[in-house]
C-alpha cells in the first residue's frame, strides 16, 4: 500500500505535523492551570488541585494517552495528527505495538515530561532558595550538599538534553531520519502517518459491539470489556447458595466496572471535540473577565440627553 501511495516517504510525517503534535498536549496544561486557579477561587476547598496541578495534568495526560494508545496504537496528540505508532524490528520492518511496547511509550509520553517539569521546578525553588536564604545551603548537611551540586549539574543536563532535541528536530527536517524524538529510537519505534487500510479499520472499529467479531488490532477489547461480555456463571446445586450468591455478586461488581470502563473509552474516544469546546470555553472565559470587559461592564450607563427646548412659534402677522 505504502508503493501505491508512492513509496514509504507518503508514511513520513511532515516536521509541522510532528512538532504540532509534540506541542499539542503541552499547550493545554495553561489551561487546566486556569481552570483549576478559577475552580479554587470560587471553591477554597478544592485548592489542593491547584497545589498538585501538574500531577492532575501529568494524570489526565497518562489516562488519555493509555487509552489511544490500547485503541489506536497512538498517544491522543498523534491521533489528533492522524498519526500512530510502530514497532521497529530488527530486520527493518514494522509491526504493531504490543502490550510492552505501549507500556515503554506511555512511561516516555507521560512519565518523562512529568520528571523533566519536577526537576525544573525543583531547580528553581533551590535557586530562589540561594538567593533568598543562602545561608541554609552552608549547614554542612547532606541535603545542603546536594541541593548545591543540583544548581551545578542540572543546568548542563537539562541543556544536554534539549540539544539532542534540537539535534533530532533539525536531522528530521533534512529528511536523515524518521524520529523526531531522541526517545523513540531507544523505543524501537517510530511515528507514521495513518495507511489507507488503518483508515477504514478506525472507520470499521469506530462502534463496538458485544458480540465478538474478527480481531482488530486498532480496537483490541480491553479486559473489562471482555468481562461485560461474560455471561453470569451460575452457583448451580453443587457450589451451594453462598457460592451463587457471591458469584451474582462478582458478576454484577463486573458489569459495573465494565460500564464505567465504556463511559471513560467513549469521553476519551471524543477528547478530541473536547479541545476545540474547551480551548473556545477558556478564551471566552478570558474574555468575560478580563479587566477591559469588567470595567466595560462596571461603567454607569450615560444619562439620556436632555430634551430640545420647546419651538417658539411665531403668530401669523395681521395683513
Amino acid at each position: 500500500m505504502a508503493v501505491a501511495y508512492g513509496g514509504p516517504n507518503m508514511l513520513r510525517p511532515s516536521f509541522f505535523e510532528v512538532a504540532a503534535a509534540d506541542q499539542l498536549i503541552q499547550g493545554l496544561k495553561p489551561a487546566l492551570h486556569h481552570i483549576l486557579r478559577s475552580i479554587a477561587d470560587h471553591a477554597p476547598s478544592f485548592s489542593v488541585l491547584e497545589a498538585r496541578s501538574d500531577e492532575v495534568f501529568y494524570l489526565l495526560t497518562f489516562l488519555l494517552d493509555r487509552r489511544y494508545l490500547q485503541t489506536q496504537n497512538a498517544s491522543f496528540a498523534e491521533n489528533f495528527y492522524c498519526l500512530k505508532r510502530v514497532k521497529l524490528n530488527s530486520d527493518g520492518s514494522t509491526s504493531p505495538l504490543q502490550s510492552e511496547d505501549r507500556f515503554f511509550a506511555i512511561l516516555c509520553l507521560a512519565g518523562v515530561p512529568y520528571l523533566r517539569c519536577k526537576l525544573e521546578t525543583f531547580y528553581l525553588e533551590t535557586k530562589e532558595e540561594s538567593i533568598t536564604s543562602p545561608q541554609t545551603l552552608r549547614d554542612g548537611s547532606l541535603l545542603s550538599a546536594f541541593k548545591k551540586l543540583y544548581l551545578k549539574v542540572y543546568p548542563y543536563a537539562a541543556s544536554l538534553y534539549e540539544g539532542l532535541e534540537y539535534i533530532h528536530a533539525v536531522r528530521y527536517v533534512m529528511g536523515n531520519t524518521w524520529h523526531f524524538s531522541p526517545l523513540t529510537p531507544l523505543l524501537s519505534q517510530r511515528v507514521q502517518r495513518l495507511s489507507l487500510e488503518d483508515m477504514m479499520a478506525k472507520r470499521g472499529g469506530g462502534s463496538r459491539s458485544r458480540i465478538p467479531s474478527t480481531p482488530n488490532t486498532l480496537h483490541p477489547p480491553s479486559p473489562l470489556d471482555r468481562a461485560w461480555d461474560e455471561e453470569p456463571g451460575g452457583g448451580g446445586a453443587a457450589g451451594g447458595g453462598g457460592r451463587g450468591s457471591r458469584s451474582a455478586r462478582l458478576n454484577i461488581l463486573r458489569r459495573i466496572l465494565a460500564f464505567l470502563s465504556r463511559i471513560g473509552g467513549a469521553v476519551a474516544d471524543n477528547a478530541r471535540w473536547a479541545v476545540y469546546i474547551g480551548v473556545f470555553a477558556i478564551r471566552f472565559l478570558q474574555w468575560w473577565y478580563s479587566p477591559e470587559n469588567q470595567q466595560r461592564n462596571s461603567r454607569p450607563a450615560a444619562p439620556p440627553p436632555p430634551p430640545p427646548p420647546p419651538l417658539k412659534i411665531k403668530p401669523p402677522g395681521r395683513g
